[in-house]
């Protein structure tokens, strides 16, 4: 494969810069993914932050809520009241229990009964949301559980919804993506533009310097004469020895 001319034709230090950017951007991008494996192994689930899209679960939790969610033993869920709304809220997968109906998000729900079924060595959860009437259409087997919320940040996740109902969050991604990478081609194929503006900025220092010089010389030949024309009188000096 033939290297582009316009690369070859950069400044040793102009490639080291430009493959220093390079680095950086798919250090960043990769932190970003990492960061995101990191929390999930830590909180131990594959959804470990959630952004709410349904008013279920109102007035508690509210449309655009971030929500926490970590991985937890089925055991240690607990049963609430929803009248009361305490216990476990968790995050379950539809597929599989709601049949045809499910959903590809998945849902988040306070439980509300749990029974443990002896015969698959399992438990069943009751979940339901605090603002609908009913609960919901099918218990929920373990193994559907995604996690148990353990935080909530208000509103925060409003951006994400309304980009997503205009279809744009991928969008905005490819776009910035874009502007990205025309900004550092940019710069690799005009590095005298950088060099203009640097020796611009330099020339406006050396002039504000030799200004600066000027006006101080004239100040001292004022400064050397008193108003009247006489010289200054002389100080005499003391000696402060002990």
């Amino acid at each position: 494969m033939k290297t582009p001319k316009f690369w070859q034709d950069l400044p040793k230090k102009q490639k080291k810069e430009t493959v220093n950017t390079v680095l950086l951007i798919a250090i960043v991008i990769g932190g970003t993914f990492g960061a995101m494996g990191l929390t999930k192994v830590i909180l131990r689930t594959d959804y470990p932050i959630v952004v709410v899209t349904s008013g279920s679960m109102l007035p508690g939790i509210e449309i655009g809520d971030v929500l926490i969610v970590k991985g937890m033993d089925p055991k240690d869920i607990l049963v609430g009241d929803h009248d009361v709304q305490n216990g476990s809220i968790i995050l379950y997968d539809t597929h599989g229990i709601w049949g045809e109906d499910a959903i590809d998000q998945p849902v988040v729900h306070r439980v509300v009964g749990r029974e443990y079924n002896s015969t698959e060595d399992k438990y069943y959860f009751t979940t339901q949301g605090d603002n609908n009437y009913h609960i919901d259409r099918a218990p929920v087997p373990e193994e559907n559980v995604l996690g148990v919320v353990i935080y909530q940040i208000p509103k925060i996740g409003q951006v994400k919804i309304f980009l997503d109902k205009l279809g744009l969050t991928w969008v905005l991604i490819v776009i910035l993506s874009v502007l990205l990478v025309i900004s550092i081609i940019h710069d690799i194929q005009n590095p005298e533009e950088e060099s203009e503006e640097d020796e611009s900025n330099s020339r406006k220092g050396k002039k504000k310097k030799d200004h600066d010089a000027e006006k101080f010389n004239s100040t001292d030949s004022i400064d050397s004469t008193d108003s009247s024309g006489t010289d200054p009188p002389k100080t005499e000096d003391y000696d402060m020895g002990a």
